[in-house]
């Protein structure tokens, strides 16, 4: 029966999605603003994608949020469900910075692309340099950026060890880290199994931003250190 109402859970949100797609690439034809589809994916696609699959989501810490101002975030990734967890949740605009694999994923991978996300090629080093370098000019028009330093899905409460990549855009952008813990999402939609869909609480834990004014190469490990276990004590909290 899970297994059943899983896969009947996937096909709505095939549907829902490609819909969406088609929404977004209207809203960009004739807006030719990438923005618009974010909109979208914020306050049309990702909420529906919660309440299909039973997730119900708290967010705690939103006050540290300044809409005013750019960031860069960071967040653990435990799930499929975690993009639509952090669209949803976040009362601002942002573009991610993800793995190339996701663009594979159907119907998630779609709206990321319609959407304007950054994909990485890690596989090939100056792919890899070119998608951070959009990533940098986007932070310097103003824009948030979204990225898991840990890589790659990790189903454990200890964080894998961070990319330093998403430092090096800190510092030269000099932007403030935003981090935040992702908490029950794996339990909800299991990394391991797509057709093992729970119902469950879920929830966003969002720290104090983290400055990097005046940060430099020489205090890259130290920020990485740092911002790591700021994630970890809010997973553990």
């Amino acid at each position: 029966m899970t297994q059943f109402t899983s896969i009947l859970k996937l096909f709505i949100l095939l549907i829902w999605s490609l819909l969406i797609i088609l929404i977004a690439f209207l809203a960009l034809l004739f807006t030719f603003n990438s923005k618009s589809a974010m909109w979208i994916a914020h306050k049309i696609w990702t909420p529906f994608i919660l309440w299909v699959l039973g997730a119900k989501m708290t967010v705690k810490g939103i006050e540290h949020i300044n809409p005013k101002a750019n960031y860069i975030i960071l967040a653990n990734h435990t799930s499929n469900l975690d993009i639509p967890m952090l669209t949803a949740g976040l009362p601002i605009i942002f573009y991610y910075v993800a793995k190339k694999e996701m663009q594979k994923i159907p119907f998630l991978g779609w709206i990321m692309t319609a959407a304007g996300i950054i994909f990485i090629d890690r596989t090939n080093k100056m792919k890899a340099i070119r998608s951070m370098k959009i990533a940098g000019n986007k932070i310097k028009k103003g824009k948030n950026v979204m990225i898991f330093p840990e890589g790659t899905f990790d189903n454990t409460n200890e964080l894998l060890p961070f990319k330093k990549g998403a430092f090096h855009l800190a510092m030269h952008a000099q932007t403030d880290i935003l981090p935040i813990a992702i908490v029950d999402a794996n339990k909800v939609w299991p990394e391991s199994s797509s057709l093992q869909l729970k119902p469950g609480k879920v929830e966003l834990r969002i720290g104090k931003p983290i400055s990097t004014k005046g940060l430099t190469k020489e205090g890259i490990d130290d920020i990485t250190q740092h911002t790591k276990n700021t994630i970890q004590k809010l997973l553990n909290f």
